[in-house]
């Protein structure tokens, strides 16, 4: 066997497990569905057993049976519908035994497949002198995948993060607009401001937390195509004592209004921020397939 030949076999064999995993991948879901149907053929079964054993048992439908003369006819339909579930529960129940049984079987040739894509690589890259070529570019790609994913890995970390206190915030900040809506409409006073500005307080705490974070992040992905702008604003100390010292309603809708406002681009941050995790762990991920395949 020449090196194209060989070479040609080392795609083929990585062609199979592939497209055995894409099967193995799309039997997992399928499984999943005929577990969950399976787990229902049970639970119908189980409740026209309890039936029949009722009406062979005392209870108050076989006496009405018995009296009305309707007790055989009124058995019979029992058993017939535990005879049908059971029916149906055996079958389903054979054939998700038998995919199983397909699933490992896929299982195994995968593991026959990748012993034999081990050992003919290891001849390609030993033998022929293009192997030995070959090889050297395959490691050179590893050093840069595994370097690109340590980067991505360290995004998403620190987007996870930004994503954590601005859930955080978020929370806070939901707090102190039911604190102000209720000042602004009830009139709470000196009690409902106290409550409401320790709420403030506590998302003006996580707000420059997030900046900070924020800052962070930006910089794990600054090798990366991406960025996320972080819009929030802080409720100043100014407006905290102009509310509490003057309590009126304008005043409260001046901070109702701008609570809302932070909430609304907190909302849309957290969108984006999960969406750019997302976005990175695909990359992640293509990025392991292709050093899987290397």
């Amino acid at each position: 066997m020449n090196f194209d030949e060989a070479y040609n076999q080392l795609n083929s064999y990585q062609e199979e497990i592939k497209l055995l995993r894409a099967d193995l991948n799309n039997r997992r879901k399928e499984l999943k569905e005929k577990s969950a149907e399976l787990k229902t053929d049970l639970r119908k079964m189980t409740q026209e057993k309890r039936n029949l054993e009722a009406m062979k048992g005392f209870s108050f439908a076989s006496l009405a049976g018995k009296i009305s003369g309707r007790y055989q006819e009124n058995y019979d339909q029992a058993n017939e519908k535990y005879i049908a579930a059971k029916k149906i529960y055996d079958e389903h129940e054979s054939g998700f035994s038998m995919f199983k049984q397909e699933m490992d079987l896929i299982h195994i040739e995968i593991d026959e497949l990748k012993s034999k894509h081990a050992a003919l690589k290891h001849e390609v890259y030993t033998t022929y002198p293009e192997g030995q070529k070959l090889f050297a570019e395959t490691e050179r790609r590893k050093k840069s995948l595994f370097e690109i994913r340590k980067e991505v890995k360290e995004a998403i970390d620190a987007v996870e993060t930004v994503i954590t206190l601005s859930r955080e915030a978020k929370e806070s900040l939901s707090g102190a607009k039911s604190w102000s809506t209720f000042d602004t409409f009830f009139g709470g006073g000196i009690v409902t401001d106290l409550a409401k500005y320790s709420k403030i307080d506590e998302a003006n705490q996580q707000i420059a937390k997030i900046s900070a974070a924020t800052e962070v992040m930006r910089k794990e992905l600054k090798d990366i195509d991406m960025s996320i702008e972080n819009r929030m604003e802080s409720i100043g100390g100014g407006e905290k004592f102009f509310d509490i010292a003057f309590d009126n309603i304008f005043s409260d809708w001046n901070i109702r209004g701008k609570i809302s406002l932070n909430l609304s681009r907190l909302e849309e941050f957290i969108e984006e921020l999960v969406e750019s995790s997302l976005k990175l762990r695909k990359k992640l991920n293509e990025i392991d397939r292709e050093l899987a395949n290397l």
